[in-house]
């Protein structure tokens, strides 16, 4: 199915209530460095800086390790360790915490390019401050994208969704939010890599819940060892 007949249908079934939420544009930038320690082991070093409150405020500094590991040709797992900087009105940051193992299945044909993957992920929020702080937030996250190379494959568009499905303790699981995203990443050469989109995230299962336009920009160095 084409790129964007999947896109239309995603539109049209996505629930959208735009009588009970209040919307926010975001910018979230990164900078990544990324190589290949051997042709199936992978380490990615990434900071990201997400700006809320239509973009007028630092509200989360982003530091991510992230071990890949590809153990078929069309599947591979994939560890991530996260620390968390959230910001709060006053200008102080808290320290949180992130673990967030996955497994994910691809497929090729040609230009085209199709991924899923399923993370289980655990966050440590108010880290050594409460009393309870041991106690994570869990999700199961749910992802799938699907991509095209042209220009002489140094360009890839794309577009995925994601689901957020929480498990807080004691309580009954529910999903937490869905993500839409469509971008596009261009090589400027075989080391750099720039990369542009538009997300469109919606919280769900709480009163007022956010719609988020966020607009993406990163660059990524892969070193080729």
């Amino acid at each position: 199915m084409p790129a964007r007949a999947i896109i239309l249908v995603l539109l049209l079934v996505l629930p959208l209530d735009l009588g009970a939420q209040y919307q926010d544009l975001q910018l979230w930038s990164s900078v990544t460095f990324r190589t290949d320690v051997t042709t199936k082991l992978r380490i990615t070093i990434e900071e990201e800086a997400r700006f809320f409150e239509n973009i007028s405020r630092l509200d989360k500094l982003n530091s991510d390790l992230v071990v890949d590991y590809r153990l078929f040709d069309n599947i591979r797992v994939r560890m991530l360790y996260r620390l968390i900087l959230n910001g709060n009105k006053d200008g102080s940051f808290e320290l949180n915490h992130r673990f967030s193992p996955a497994i994910g299945y691809q497929i090729r044909k040609g230009t085209w390019n199709i991924e899923l993957f399923a993370k289980y992920q655990k966050t440590y929020e108010a880290f050594n401050r409460s009393a309870d702080w041991y106690l994570p937030e869990n999700h199961i996250r749910l992802e799938g994208e699907v991509s095209r190379l042209f220009n002489r494959n140094r360009t890839e568009s794309y577009a995925g969704f994601e689901f957020w499905y929480y498990m807080p303790q004691g309580q009954v699981p529910f999903v937490e939010q869905w993500r839409l995203t469509l971008g596009v990443k261009h090589k400027l050469g075989p080391d750099h890599r720039v990369r542009l989109y538009y997300r469109l995230q919606q919280e769900m299962g709480v009163e007022n819940p956010l719609l988020a336009h966020i607009i993406g920009v990163g660059y990524l160095f892969t070193w080729h060892r």
